[in-house]
């Protein structure tokens, strides 16, 4: 990987000490050099800080270049790796080839432009490989939560539907007002459900294809609008609002009210001890040194321990904590979209006292 200087990271290879301070001597002001003067040695040092580039001499009296890069690949394989030798016989290109998979062939004495040369165009060759590679695991993360969000959207909005078709099969057969009026009751608790769940992958989708557009976002109207319709989703919800009236960010206004409403509708839904009690969701907004730290609290019956680093997980849903449904895709989204605007967020829980979720978000207008 590249060092902190910004330089290329070389580890150069070679039994004979006078070659290994020669290659020193040429290339250390323009790279970080390192030398070792065996394969044991050389191992050692790549375990200890993977270079960019190994070079390694080809004729060494225990182990060939060969043989070194052969075992060096196993665990190491993006490394740019250089054979020199003396020898030019077909039969050392093809197993430098085939068994040591090198990248590049020189012939020893090395000339230092021809060395420079290869050394950086290698270099954009190993950073071309390294980026491939991530861009390859960052495309399976993607499958993989893709295959995931589409099980868990297929079923959960399947489940709901299924019961409201169920409902209806009663109600064909039913003369019985007051079962009627509990099954479209019922058949209310479904469809809501439902458009929860959709507008939740709404959400999801939005914070993945939206572009990120900047401007200024007041907190305290940001918060009323979510709050709301929340207001009569409880009749024992009530909110503490912590929120200055000149409390502006210069931010992405959707990403941030994705984050506050999954964490605010949380609160309302999970965060009472007692159903049939009053309860309070505590909302709070303060400058930090770079940006504002955003608090939504309650005091409901909290998550477990062994539980809070799962929170964030796509799906995860913590089933000690209520008995009302969860999607399992709000947190999996506060955390995401938070991410993308800079920030972080982070969550406190006790179980029987109650959850407090802190972000932490930059202003775009400072960091300008």
């Amino acid at each position: 990987m590249m060092s902190e200087n910004g330089k290329i990271d070389i580890l150069y290879l070679d039994d004979e000490d006078h070659n290994l301070s020669a290659f020193k001597a040429t290339f250390r002001r323009s790279w970080n050099v390192r030398t070792a003067n065996s394969a044991g040695m050389a191992i050692e040092m790549i375990q200890d800080r993977e270079p960019e580039i190994i070079i390694a001499d080809q004729r060494m009296p225990k182990v060939t270049g060969v043989e070194f890069f052969q075992e060096v690949y196993k665990n190491n394989p993006d490394p740019l790796r250089i054979l020199l030798t003396g020898y030019t016989s077909s039969q050392t290109v093809i197993d430098a080839v085939n068994k040591g998979h090198i990248d590049r062939y020189l012939i020893k004495p090395w000339d230092k432009d021809m060395m420079e040369q290869v050394i950086r165009n290698g270099h954009e060759d190993y950073l071309m490989k390294v980026e491939i590679k991530r861009k390859n695991e960052e495309l399976f993360r993607i499958n993989e939560e893709l295959n995931r969000f589409v099980y868990g959207v297929s079923h959960d909005l399947r489940a709901p539907l299924l019961s409201v078709l169920g409902l209806i099969d009663l109600c064909r057969d039913e003369k019985n007002e007051n079962q009627l009026a509990e099954y479209f009751s019922l058949m209310g608790t479904s469809v809501r459900k439902m458009d929860d769940f959709i507008q939740t992958t709404l959400q999801y989708y939005r914070n993945l294809k939206t572009e990120i557009i900047l401007e200024d976002v007041r907190f305290s109207e940001l918060v009323n609008e979510l709050i709301l319709p929340l207001q009569n989703y409880n009749q024992y919800v009530s909110f503490e609002l912590l929120v200055p009236e000149d409390a502006v960010i210069f931010s992405d206004r959707i990403r941030l009210k994705i984050a506050l409403s999954n964490l605010i509708s949380n609160a309302v839904k999970y965060g009472f001890q007692d159903p049939h009690k009053p309860y309070k969701v505590k909302i709070e907004v303060a400058p930090t040194t770079t940006g504002f730290k955003l608090i939504v609290s309650d005091r409901g019956k909290g998550i477990a321990s062994d539980k809070l680093k799962r929170v964030f997980d796509l799906f995860f849903s913590e089933k000690s904590v209520s008995t009302i449904e969860s999607s399992g895709l709000g947190l999996h989204l506060v955390k995401h979209s938070v991410e993308k605007l800079g920030g972080e967020v982070q969550v406190r829980s006790k179980v029987g006292v109650g959850t407090e979720f802190e972000l932490n978000v930059p202003n775009r207008k400072n960091a300008n």
